[in-house]
C-alpha cells in the first residue's frame, strides 16, 4: 500500500471487525483500571490465545462457520435506503487539515538541535533508570530511547521535567505513579508496588533533535504521488482528502445508524471467542516482542492488574464488535452478497498471513459497506 492512500486509512478508516482494541502507552497505564471486576466472557485462561488464527471460525466466504446471522439481528426496514443529514457526514476543515498533518509527518525529517535547552516538542534521547523508594524496578529502564516532549506518552510530569535541560545534562525526575497502576518487580522478581508511590528517574539527556516538515507544493506533490497515484496537484490532493473523509464519515454514520436501529438478541459463541481471543492475543504479542509473559505485560504496560481485569474493562467494546460483525453478515445475508473478486484481490497479500478466509471477510465487508453506501439518501 503507498504512502498516500496509508495516511489517509490511518485516519479516516472506522474500525473493522479485526480492530484490535485498546493500546499500550507507555508508562501511562489505565488509571483506576485495576478495579474492574470479572468479565461475562469468562477468564483470557479459557481461550487459546497463543494460538489465535484470523481465520477461524469463518467459512469460504468469508461468513461466520454455521452461523445465520438474521437468526439474531432484526435489521431495520430501511436499512438498504439510509436518509443522513449532508451537515452530518460533510468533511471539516479541522478533518482535512488533519490529513494534511498526517501526512506531512510521515514524510518528515529530524534534525539535531544544539546550543539551546530542551523544549516541547523536541525529541530527547534519553537514558533513564527508574526506582521507588531506591528499589529499580522493571521497566523502567532504557537507553537511547527517542521521546518526543509533549506527546503524554510518559506518566504526568515526566516529559516536563526534561524541558529546559541542556544535551549532556545528568538529572532526576521525580514524578508519582497514578491510582490504580499495576505493579512491576525488581531484579529477583519481588513485587514492587507502584500504584500512588512515587518514583526517581536518573535521566541523562543524550541529544536534542526536532522535527522538519516539508513544504507542500505542487512540485512535492508530483515528486511523490504523480506516478504512484495520478495525483499531480496540491488541489488534487486536497480534493482526495476530501473524498475519502466523506466516504468514511458516511460509512460511519451508516453503521452507527444500523448499530441503534437494528434489535440484537445474543452473539453465537464462534463470534464472541474471535473478539475475545483476538484482543488477548493483541497484547500477548507485543508481551512476547518486549520479552514478557501475557500476565507480565498487563499489569506493566497496560496498567491493568491482569488480563481477566482488563477482559473486564473492555467488556462493552467487545460486545459492540460482536454486533457489528453480526450486523455485516446479516446485510450480506440480506443482499445475497458474497465477496467479490476485485474486493477480493485488494488483500490478496493478506492471505499467507492472516489466512483465505479472512480475506473473504474483509472483502465481504468492504463489499457490504459499499453497498449500503450507494443505497444512501443524503438531505
Amino acid at each position: 500500500m503507498d504512502r498516500l492512500r496509508l495516511a489517509a486509512l490511518c485516519l479516516t478508516a472506522a474500525l473493522g471487525l479485526s480492530a484490535v482494541l485498546g493500546g499500550c502507552s507507555f508508562f501511562k497505564g489505565g488509571e483506576d483500571a485495576s478495579s474492574a471486576g470479572v468479565s461475562s466472557f469468562g477468564s483470557a485462561a479459557d481461550y487459546a490465545y497463543e494460538t489465535f488464527d484470523y481465520s477461524q471460525g469463518l467459512d469460504a466466504n468469508g461468513y461466520w462457520d454455521g452461523i445465520t446471522a438474521l437468526d439474531y439481528v432484526t435489521l431495520p426496514e430501511d436499512f438498504a435506503s439510509i436518509q443522513l443529514k449532508k451537515a452530518d457526514v460533510e468533511p471539516s476543515e479541522e478533518a482535512i487539515s488533519n490529513q494534511w498533518d498526517y501526512l506531512l509527518s510521515m514524510y518528515s525529517t529530524a534534525q539535531t538541535v544544539s546550543g539551546r535547552a530542551a523544549a516541547e516538542g523536541d525529541i530527547a534521547n534519553i537514558d533513564y533508570s527508574g526506582s521507588v523508594d531506591g528499589v529499580v524496578f522493571t521497566g523502567g529502564t532504557a537507553e537511547g530511547y527517542d521521546l518526543t516532549l509533549g506527546s503524554g506518552q510518559f506518566i504526568d510530569g515526566f516529559e516536563d521535567q526534561i524541558v529546559g535541560h541542556l544535551p549532556g545534562d545528568v538529572f532526576d525526575v521525580v514524578v508519582t505513579f497514578p491510582e490504580g497502576y499495576g505493579d512491576s518487580t525488581d531484579a529477583e522478581g519481588n513485587v514492587v508496588p507502584l500504584s500512588g508511590r512515587e518514583a526517581v528517574f536518573s535521566v541523562t539527556l543524550n541529544s536534542l533533535s526536532e522535527t522538519v516538515l516539508p513544504e507542500a507544493t505542487d512540485a512535492w506533490v508530483e515528486e511523490n504521488f504523480g506516478e504512484s497515484d495520478d495525483i499531480h496537484t496540491v488541489e488534487a490532493l486536497n480534493q482526495y482528502f476530501y473524498d475519502i473523509t466523506l466516504q468514511s464519515n458516511l460509512d460511519s454514520a451508516i453503521l452507527s445508524y444500523l448499530l441503534d436501529a437494528a434489535k440484537f438478541s445474543g452473539c453465537p459463541e464462534v463470534i464472541s471467542e474471535y473478539q475475545v481471543t483476538n484482543c488477548l492475543n493483541y497484547y500477548y504479542q507485543m508481551a512476547g516482542y518486549y520479552g514478557y509473559s501475557l500476565d507480565e505485560f498487563i499489569p506493566l504496560y497496560a496498567g491493568y492488574a491482569s488480563a481477566d481485569a482488563m477482559l473486564a474493562d473492555y467488556e462493552q467494546d467487545l460486545r459492540s464488535y460482536c454486533n457489528e460483525a453480526l450486523l455485516y453478515q446479516a446485510v450480506a445475508e440480506s443482499l445475497d452478497l458474497l465477496p467479490s473478486e476485485a474486493s477480493c484481490a485488494r488483500y490478496t497479500n493478506y492471505a499467507n498471513v492472516y489466512g483465505e478466509n479472512y480475506v473473504k471477510l474483509l472483502a465481504l465487508t468492504d463489499d457490504v459497506t459499499a453497498a449500503l453506501r450507494d443505497g444512501v439518501q443524503l438531505v
